[in-house]
């Protein structure tokens, strides 16, 4: 079957994110106002929701063809979507501070410039959009209708996270070999991305790492004018 190749910004690109950024927004508000039950049972369905689907990508993984390496969860979306499964479970706030800031950053990033070939109804295409949106989903429900919320210093403390998985994130890339990219340590991705206008690997990192911190930094900020205008 012919397939059409994705464009990036293209009229399914757009539409798409629209639909994503909906869901996004307007399912967290919508539990805002319910009782503490029905918010910790969509925040169960949400985890449930995710492990699924990571199952899925595992299983996709050979049904595509892909190199076995990518049956690992490992990419930073994948770290996240876990980590914001165990919170809904556990409500250990450090594992939301991880996929907030994890999450926010690489799957606002992923949608925007998403590694995809082909456009739907590609047996990719759905997954993808629908994988990272669910990060989004549930770390936007954690904050709006659970009135989770990141401190300044968990913005540190995510940074050393960050660095100490990246470190071992590599060896496990060593170990795995070729075929094995978590993180895009070892090369940019497929797609069309940011990363194109960086210098080639393993200098990417080079761009990538300052980055990467300063999104973190940034993501921080709407918190940071909350309780600047708080205080007045």
């Amino acid at each position: 079957m012919h397939q059409e190749p994705f464009q990036l910004f293209g009229v399914q690109h757009i539409f798409t994110l629209f639909v994503c950024f909906s869901l996004i927004v307007l399912l967290p508000v919508y539990f805002k106002g319910k009782s503490s039950e029905a918010k910790k049972m969509m925040g169960v369905s949400l985890s449930a929701l995710i492990l699924v689907h990571t199952f899925d990508s595992v299983l996709n993984t050979f049904t595509f063809n892909h190199a076995w390496q990518e049956a690992f969860p490992l990419h930073m979306c994948d770290l996240s979507a876990l980590c914001i499964a165990y919170y809904f479970i556990s409500g250990e706030k450090m594992y939301f501070n991880c996929a907030y800031f994890w999450g926010l950053g690489g799957a606002s990033m992923a949608l925007l410039t998403p590694d995809v070939d082909f456009a739907f109804p590609s047996g990719v295409f759905f997954p993808f959009f629908w994988g990272h949106t669910l990060i989004l989903l549930a770390v936007f429900y954690a904050i709006i209708a659970l009135k989770e919320r990141p401190f300044f210093k968990d913005v540190h403390r995510v940074i050393r996270i960050s660095i100490i998985a990246m470190v071992i994130i590599y060896f496990i890339n060593l170990l795995l070999g070729e075929g094995s990219n978590f993180w895009y340590l070892m090369d940019k991705p497929d797609g069309d991305s940011v990363m194109n206008f960086f210098p080639d690997p393993p200098f990417h990192m080079t761009v990538v790492i300052p980055i990467a911190i300063a999104i973190f930094y940034l993501l921080y900020i709407p918190f940071w004018i909350k309780d600047m205008v708080s205080k007045d």
